[in-house]
This record gives C-alpha cells, sequence and structure tokens, in this order.
C-alpha cells in the first residue's frame, strides 16, 4: 500500500501549519540577505570619508559581496541535498552575521574587504536551500507564488537599507549600525536551527506527494558532473542563465550601489533625501515579485511569457536615465524608480522559469548554477559601471553627468540583447504544452 493511501488528515493537517513557521524564519534570514546586499549604496558616502577611497573601489567593495556570494551557489546546492537545509542556512547565517560585525568593527579597508567578503560568503548558503525547503513543504504550483512573497520579503530588507539606514547611522553611526544587524542575523541564525525542519516527515507530517495524491517518488540526487553536463546542453538554460546575468547585474548596479551617488552627484542631495527616493525601487519590487509569481502561476500559466513583458517593461524605465539623466523633475524620478521596482521584480520568475525546465534530481544544483550567474552580473555590473563612472571629470567634488549616463546606455543595451536571445527559449509551461497539443488534433 502506497503512502497516499496511508496519509492520516492529522499528519497533512501538521505538514500544511508547521511549513509556515519555517516559511517565516527563512523570510526572516532573506530579510537580512537583502539588507546586507544593498546596504553599500547608503554607506559609499561614509565608507569614501572614513577610509579615503575611491570611487574604483567603492565599487570593488560593493561588488565584492556578489562575488563571495556567486561562489557559494554550487556548493549551496550540494549541501542542500545531502548536508539538509537546516544545517546548512544555520552555519552560513552565523558566517554572515559574524561578517558584518567584522565590517562594522574595522580599522583599515583590508579589515572591511574581509567583512564584507564573509557576508557575501555567509549569504551566497542561503537562497537554494531555501528553495529546497519551498520544494519540500509547498505544492508544485504554489513555487513560484511563495518565491515571489519570499522575494517581495527581502525587498523590505532593501527598503530598510535605504532611508531608514541613513535615520539610523545618523544615531549612532554605520559601525555600530554593521554591528547590530550582525547581531540580529546571529539571532536569525539560532532561531533556524530552532523552528526548521527538512522534510515534513521530521515532525510526523505528511509529504508534499502525499498530500498532492501523487505517487511519492525517490529520487537521489544525479551526481555533480553529471548534473552540469545536463544542464549546459540545455539550450533554454543559457537563455535564462543570460537573461538573470544582466536582468539582476543592472538591478544590482543601480540599486545596490551607484542610484545613490547618481542622486547625489547630479540632483544634489543629501544622503538622507537619496535614501528616502531610493525606498521607491524595493516598495515597487515588493508587489512586482508578488504579482509575477500569481500571473505566471495562476493566471497565465506560463513563466517565460509573463517574464517576457515585464522584461521589456523594465527595460522602458532605463530609457529616461538615459535620454534625461540629468534633467528630470524629482516626482518624475519617484514614478520612475516605483515602476524600476514594479518591473524589476520580474526577476523573481528567472528561478521558477528554470525549475520548470529541470530534472528532480538535480534542481539544487541546477539553481546553485544560475545563481551563480546572477551573482557574478551584480559583482561584474558593479564594477563595469565603476569604471565607467570614474572616467568622468570631477568638479567641485561632484561627478559630472556623462559618468552616469555612459554606465546607464552600457545597462540599456545589454539589456536588450539579453531579452533577445531570451525570447528565443523554447516555452515548456503546461499552458505552452496544452496550445500545442490543441493545434496538433486540429491537424490531425
Amino acid at each position: 500500500m502506497t503512502e497516499l493511501h496511508n496519509v492520516s488528515k492529522a499528519a497533512i493537517k501538521k505538514t500544511l501549519t508547521y511549513r509556515y513557521y519555517i516559511f517565516v524564519v527563512i523570510a526572516i534570514a532573506y530579510f537580512l540577505i537583502y539588507f546586507h546586499r544593498t546596504s553599500t549604496a547608503v554607506m559609499a558616502p561614509e565608507l569614501v570619508s572614513t577610509f579615503g577611497i575611491s570611487t574604483t573601489t567603492v565599487g570593488f567593495l560593493g561588488s565584492l559581496y556578489f562575488y563571495a556570494y556567486a561562489l557559494g551557489q554550487l556548493p549551496a546546492g550540494i549541501l542542500a541535498d545531502r548536508w539538509g537545509a537546516r544545517k546548512t542556512l544555520t552555519l552560513f547565517v552565523t558566517i554572515m552575521g559574524l561578517g558584518a560585525i567584522v565590517f562594522g568593527m574595522a580599522e583599515n579597508l583590508d579589515i572591511v574587504l574581509i567583512g564584507r567578503f564573509l557576508v557575501g560568503l555567509g549569504a551566497g548558503f542561503v537562497f537554494v536551500p531555501i528553495t529546497r525547503l519551498l520544494a519540500d513543504w509547498f505544492r508544485r504550483n504554489e513555487f513560484a507564488v511563495y518565491v515571489g512573497i519570499l522575494t517581495a520579503t527581502g525587498n523590505i530588507g532593501s527598503l530598510a537599507s535605504s532611508a531608514p539606514m541613513v535615520i539610523l547611522m545618523a544615531v549612532i553611526g554605520w559601525r555600530s549600525t554593521m554591528s547590530a544587524i550582525g547581531a540580529v542575523s546571529l539571532l536569525a541564525a539560532l532561531l533556524i536551527y530552532i523552528v526548521v525542519r527538512n522534510k515534513p516527515g521530521e515532525i510526523g507530517g505528511a509529504s508534499i506527494a502525499a498530500i498532492e495524491n501523487i505517487e511519492a517518488v525517490s529520487v537521489t540526487p544525479l551526481g555533480i558532473i553529471e548534473s552540469l553536463k545536463i544542464l549546459l546542453r540545455k539550450y533554454n538554460f543559457w537563455t535564462i542563465a543570460i537573461m538573470f546575468f544582466v536582468l539582476y547585474g543592472t538591478i544590482m548596479g543601480f540599486q545596490g550601489l551607484w542610484g545613490g551617488p547618481f542622486l547625489i552627484n547630479v540632483y544634489h542631495l543629501t544622503n538622507e533625501q537619496a535614501g528616502k527616493l531610493l525606498m521607491l525601487i524595493p516598495i515597487g519590487m515588493i508587489p512586482g515579485c508578488i504579482i509575477s509569481g500569481i500571473l505566471a502561476d495562476k493566471v497565465v500559466k506560463s513563466r517565460k511569457k509573463v517574464s517576457v513583458a515585464g522584461l521589456f517593461c523594465y527595460i522602458l524605465t532605463w530609457i529616461p536615465l538615459v535620454i534625461w539623466t540629468d534633467s528630470m523633475s524629482l516626482g518624475f524620478i519617484k514614478i520612475l524608480l516605483f515602476a524600476y521596482g514594479l518591473f524589476g521584480g520580474i526577476f523573481t520568475l528567472m528561478s521558477a522559469n528554470l525549475q520548470e525546465n529541470l530534472d528532480l534530481r538535480m534542481i539544487g544544483t541546477g539553481l546553485g548554477v544560475l545563481n551563480f550567474f546572477a551573482f557574478s552580473g551584480g559583482a561584474v555590473y558593479q564594477q563595469v559601471m565603476a569604471g565607467i563612472i570614474d572616467k568622468a571629470p570631477v568638479f567641485n567634488n561632484l561627478i559630472a553627468v556623462s559618468g552616469f549616463r555612459n554606465a546607464y546606455i552600457f545597462c540599456l543595451v545589454t539589456l536588450i540583447l539579453a531579452l533577445v536571445f531570451y525570447c528565443t527559449q523554447n516555452d515548456v509551461s503546461l499552458a505552452a504544452k496544452n496550445k500545442g497539443m490543441n493545434r496538433e488534433n486540429v491537424r490531425k
């Protein structure tokens, strides 16, 4: 007799209830990851003042998080599959917290770089184990929705790292602010260890396979070499990976680092005023992440189609930054930044888009490799934009408009090229398959 015939209502209720406790805890961790990720945008002027560093060094400091994060993606998938999500998350959220404390206590640039690297390394081992938990505790047709909610929660962390962080820095200083966030991260790691469980069976709950009334399949993860061979031969993987590299690179290049200096240098805003404006990006991204997941899984039922529409609208938000770099009104900038976040939230579908293209036995590895591309993009774009901006002349300690405009042209052109390639992807969604079957029936 199979599991689906033996499962009790009590076991089903236990799983469907306890999974939300897990979700809340991992959402807290994800909030902190996003806070750390975008915090350098508002800290940049303070770091320049404290350590006397150049624009290029600020770019390297910001990108260091992404290099460290990218390094963790592949081993994170292996650890999540073989060591378990609970232990992996506990260890690396702890490392993230310790890195933030080191960053806050640093007396020289070398220690700052070490602290930032540790923050990125710790954060880099979080998302893939979280997706493993979502796969084990939530139904298949809930995946994109809950990834969207999780990403929206992360963007609340980005929200907190803008104006609220500026206010906190004004009260206790940037060092104490980072140390405090590090301490909160350590508490989150403890909470993960206490609450999170890898699979429903560990609490006496029913598996998702049983709840969905399907036969449970014994899934043994493929070897890393075999998984990589299969993955790298998939055309659809490359369309998604390159799009994610460019998409997330541009988001982190602007929101994560150069948005603040742009508003300060070009529009002569204070650090606090720039932080308040940048808050509009995560405010827009929060509903954008949730709506994109709902549209893809519940309405359109095609992750590719929803992604193409969202990406097109996101690209449109870069056009004013290129054409009217220094001539936009503050009112228009507010609308633009909100729209930037709203449509930029489409990035949450990249993981879901890849998931539907993968064998269950290689999901951990596949998502790890995809995230490697995404966060490599974040690192590369922050540094490339820094190099472009650094070539612009400086007058009265203000970077010329041409530096930012040229950086934005680079972002716009690469986004358009990536979207054209992404559109060549073969749609494997259920809606696309049904449409193909209908066409075949018509021919018959």
